[in-house]
């Protein structure tokens, strides 16, 4: 049986990294981005970003291999306490033959 993994409740000073699994976060608005990172800041949360979180393609995407990088990224990332997407949708799927499990479980 495998191992359930549940993430820690994140508080005041936790560090939230920010991705883009789907779509670029490069589509949505400077004041709508600006306006989370000034709510999660005034609920005490460090953020940070991916490093390909504003990349675009025809798409509105990123490449496969820059999403799989912050993701994985992420999760190597020990100070990072919780992993928030900027954006949804179907493009992520995409995504799952690219997963590292092994790493995620290692570093959740």
């Amino acid at each position: 049986m495998k191992k359930i993994i549940k993430a820690n409740k994140i508080k005041a000073g936790s560090h939230i990294r920010v991705i883009a699994p789907s779509r670029s976060m490069e589509i949505v608005s400077e004041s709508v981005i600006e306006n989370a990172i000034k709510r999660l800041k005034s609920l005490g949360f460090r953020i940070s970003f991916g490093k390909h979180i504003r990349e675009k393609d025809v798409f509105d995407s990123t490449s496969i291999e820059s999403r799989i990088d912050d993701l994985h990224d992420a999760f190597l990332d020990s100070s990072v306490d919780a992993i928030f997407s900027a954006i949804g949708g179907y493009n992520a799927n995409q995504l799952l033959p690219y997963i590292n499990y092994d790493l995620i479980s290692s570093n959740a």
